[in-house]
């Protein structure tokens, strides 16, 4: 039994420690602000068409629209695609398309049966773009004045086709902070995105605030019509690519990219309702047995040492320290509070429930619910890009 307990214990320590500490120390050390620190710039940039798709942003695409136009990039233009908005998403836009040829307004008001809304309007954007390269970004994203020029010189100096960057995540309160980084613990963990650049098709992600992307490589994968009814449309958009041979890179914004997720602790564990089941495959099975494993991976530790002490406890022990020292890391990797620390346990019971609740609710009303319209749930089966 104590060798059994031993084993156990430091199998888990060695998950931690490898499945999802390495992987966030990488992710550290690849961080935008190093990386970019000291690039050579190119002689001639690509021309640019950002796109950018709002739904309903009435609050906040003003200021992500002034924030792209105080880019530094040389040559670059705006697609602002209003989706169906009924706020003052519409005028806004306009307002700012009046004032700068560099912008230019789309409207969608009608959503054809076999798209879901926000990848039917990236789609329109592409189509309406003129740019060698686009960056697919959301109406509640800020950037810093020289993000896009070191992105794209990045992408240049690698040669990429695709470069996603995670944003810093601001405001909020501390339990907020806590859940936003246990999300990007998992995140860390079910991506492995330290290694994307490796060639396997098997290892891709994107991002949602920023997806760049070579548009003839773009076009030549499809664009969004073969991920046209996928809820979780940035990182579908990833796979997409990665399978047709792209080369890719994921890399932590830090300061350059920022982002409000959400709006409080609640809106956090509410928001991941239409991803969480979606991504794991609108899959009961998988949903389980992922939370499952979940539960194992981050309480097994305290209920050995309730109820057990001594040398075979010891691996559970260095689990738990690993684990908080992860997630601390994870916190700073993610632009959250590293202490948070304490919080661990708690905020993962707030993300598991999160999840359960996406697969309850999602199976309850027969679909998602997404942008004032409704997905049926055969349909977001039959249709997801595989």
């Amino acid at each position: 039994m104590d060798r059994a307990l031993i084993a156990a214990g430091w199998a888990l320590c060695a998950f931690w420690s490898f499945g999802l500490a390495l992987p966030l120390a990488a992710q550290w050390y690849r961080r935008f602000s190093r990386l970019v620190r000291g690039l050579e710039l190119p002689d001639a940039w690509p021309a640019l068409t950002v796109v950018v798709t709002a739904k309903d942003e009435g609050d906040r695409i003003s200021d992500c629209l002034s924030s792209l136009l105080a880019s530094d990039y040389p040559d670059l233009t705006l697609i602002a695609v209003n989706d169906r908005s009924e706020d003052s998403t519409g005028e806004d836009i306009d307002r700012l398309a009046a004032t700068d040829p560099r912008i230019q307004a789309v409207h969608i008001n009608e959503l054809p049966s076999e798209w879901l809304g926000k990848n039917h309007a990236m789609w329109q954007g592409a189509q309406a773009a003129q740019g060698d390269w686009i960056l697919f970004t959301d109406g509640d994203v800020i950037y810093q004045p020289e993000t896009i020029r070191l992105a794209m010189a990045w992408s240049l100096k690698h040669r990429l086709d695709h470069l996603a960057l995670v944003p810093s995540m601001t405001g909020g309160g501390l339990f907020e902070a806590a859940l936003i980084s246990i999300f990007g613990l998992i995140f860390a963990g079910a991506t492995q995105s330290w290694l994307i650049r490796l060639r396997t098709r098997h290892i891709y992600a994107g991002v949602g605030a920023f997806n760049l992307v070579r548009r003839e490589f773009y076009e030549q994968a499809g664009g969004h019509v073969p991920i046209a009814y996928d809820v979780a449309d940035d990182l579908k958009l990833a796979q997409l690519l990665k399978r047709h041979g792209a080369r890719a890179d994921l890399l932590i914004a830090g300061r350059y990219l920022n982002i409000r997720w959400q709006q409080s602790a609640w809106s956090t564990i509410t928001g991941l309702e239409k991803n969480g089941f979606a991504g794991l495959d609108y899959s009961i099975f998988r949903t389980c047995w992922a939370l499952a494993a979940a539960c194992v991976l981050f309480y097994s530790p305290v209920v050995v040492l309730a109820l057990a002490s001594g040398p075979p406890t010891w691996g559970f022990a260095a689990t738990l320290v690993v684990s908080h020292l992860a997630y601390a890391g994870g916190a700073l990797v993610f632009g959250s509070r590293p202490w948070v620390l304490p919080l661990m346990l708690p905020a993962s019971m707030g993300i598991f429930f999160a999840f359960l609740r996406s697969m309850v609710i999602t199976l309850r009303q027969g679909g998602v619910r997404w942008r004032d319209t409704f997905y049926p749930l055969d349909e977001l089966r039959r249709r997801r890009y595989r």
